[in-house]
């Protein structure tokens, strides 16, 4: 994540692409390299809405998982003790986003949209916590790709 923005609003509006404002924390600003950048990037100060090129839905799903991680406490992953470690300290964001459908496609999507860093690896926490000693085929199953017997070829072939 790059500089921490100074002098936050308490709150601010968010526009989304299906015209709909949804009002979030100014915390969420650090949160959210794209976010920042748009915010920084307002030529009125005193203003308090921005647009951002997302569905509301997706947008108000990802800040509730957000509104349950310590944002307040900055993560660095780099082994599997730091991602226990997170796991724990975010065990309700976890909880929340442990269904594996369409919400937490849509969310592993905005994250990435975003780059929103801790939404990431909330995400990338959980699909190991899905795949934890599962076989190849059960892990590709789970993501939903799946390949025949002359794919599965050409895979082998070409990696």
């Amino acid at each position: 994540m790059a500089a921490i923005v100074a002098n936050l609003p308490e709150t601010f509006k968010i526009r989304t692409v299906d015209d709909q404002v949804l009002e979030v924390t100014g915390k969420l600003i650090n949160e959210s390299a794209v976010i920042k950048q748009i915010y920084e990037s307002k030529k009125d100060s005193n203003d308090t809405e921005i647009t951002v090129p997302v569905n509301y839905s997706d947008l108000k799903t990802a800040m509730n998982v957000l509104e349950l991680c310590d944002l307040n406490t900055p993560h660095v992953l780099h082994g599997y003790s730091d991602r226990l470690l997170f796991v724990e300290a975010n065990q309700p964001a976890m909880e929340c986003m442990s269904l594996w459908d369409e919400d937490f496609m849509a969310t592993v999507h905005l994250a990435g949209s975003l780059e929103i860093t801790h939404l990431t690896d909330l995400c990338i926490a959980i699909f190991l916590e899905k795949i934890k000693g599962k076989s190849v085929t059960e892990a590709r199953q789970i993501c939903g790709y799946e390949y025949g017997e002359e794919e599965e070829s050409a895979v082998r072939r070409n990696h």
